[in-house]
């Protein structure tokens, strides 16, 4: 009894750190033993391998969103937009072997865009000789918004040609070549008879041709529907930045007149002699036109020798201003292109 006794006085006395000293062995020895007899050498490789995966997946996650932030302050500024070509080694494939142009470096509401090239006058095809006519269009086609976005899903969709000159020129290209169908064409010529509207007559349906081996499907090349006619509106007016005698303030005709808004599909062609300069340096502090035009298309004018031979001297503005008024616009979220 006395041994016994003396026992439980010791287990009175014995301060309440050992027990959870000796708790904290017994559940250490627990845990070991679940992991080197119970759980494999792999499903330890396994945890180790997850814990240190989801580690780098982290850093990924912070390096990716330093990365855009970079971008995104680069690609809102005009230097982001001019440094826009290619990179070697890519960039050997656009020195001659390329029609099309590479794409810039940075994106315009989200998309790629082809980059500047002023070198080239903005014509690259004519000035690799890939094809002998200066206005040609091919290095504009894979880059039309209207091929990233369906802007049919809009209910209004506008196309506005400043500076249409005859109907050929450039309506009817936008009417054939552009991924959108227009209810509204716009089309502004100041040299009254230059521009004519095709005159009603042509049936889509009478043109089907029956099937054949010849792989043809229409008895003659399609022409201007009758429904495309009646969409079209002529303007014999100047195109201006300010109202005056036969002038028109496009600014305020597209906001005011047209009333168009985000919510529209808008297209913009220009080809305005000069004129093109003081809209689009308006426009570059007008965020709402940003808003309201998705895609432009402008031949902006400027004086340089390589473009003489077309009558270029009399314009003031030079190819470098020309080319970062375009990087302006685009750091702006004007989704343009150089017109030929």
């Amino acid at each position: 009894m006395t041994y016994f006794g003396d026992l439980q006085a010791a287990g009175r006395s014995a301060s309440p750190r050992v027990y959870y000293f000796v708790i904290v062995c017994l559940l250490s020895y627990i845990i070991l033993d679940f992991v080197l007899h119970h759980s494999g050498t792999s499903q330890c490789a396994d945890l180790v391998f997850d814990a240190a995966k989801a580690k780098a997946e982290r850093a990924e996650r912070r390096s990716d969103a330093i990365d855009a932030m970079k971008e995104d302050l680069i690609c809102g500024s005009v230097i982001g937009h001019l440094n826009s070509g290619p990179k070697l080694p890519v960039a050997k494939a656009w020195n001659q072997m390329k029609w099309i142009g590479a794409p810039a470096r940075c994106k315009v509401k989200g998309h790629l865009i082809e980059s500047l090239d002023e070198m080239n006058n903005f014509r690259r095809g004519f000035a690799l000789k890939f094809v002998g006519d200066v206005e040609d269009k091919t290095m504009i086609l894979p880059w039309l918004y209207g091929s990233k976005v369906d802007l049919n899903k809009r209910a209004r969709r506008v196309y506005l040609d400043l500076g249409a000159n005859d109907f050929h020129t450039s309506v009817q290209w936008f009417s054939r070549m552009y991924p959108c169908d227009f209810t509204e064409v716009h089309a502004f010529e100041v040299t009254p008879g230059l521009f004519r509207i095709p005159k009603p007559g042509f049936n889509e349906d009478t043109n089907w041709s029956p099937e054949n081996p010849h792989s043809i499907r229409v008895k003659q090349q399609p022409q201007v529907p009758d429904w495309m006619v009646d969409r079209i509106k002529l303007y014999n007016t100047y195109v201006s930045d300010a109202d005056g005698d036969n002038a028109i303030n496009i600014t305020k005709f597209i906001k005011q007149e047209l009333k168009l808004t985000a919510d529209d599909a808008v297209v913009v062609k220009m080809d305005i002699e000069g004129a093109e300069w003081p809209i689009l340096q308006r426009w570059l502090l007008d965020p709402e036109m940003a808003e309201i035009i998705d895609e432009l298309f402008v031949e902006i004018h400027y004086r340089h020798n390589t473009m003489l031979d077309f009558h270029w001297g009399q314009f003031s503005h030079s190819r470098e201003e020309a080319t970062r008024l375009i990087a302006s616009l685009r750091a702006k979220g004007y989704f343009i292109h150089a017109w030929p």
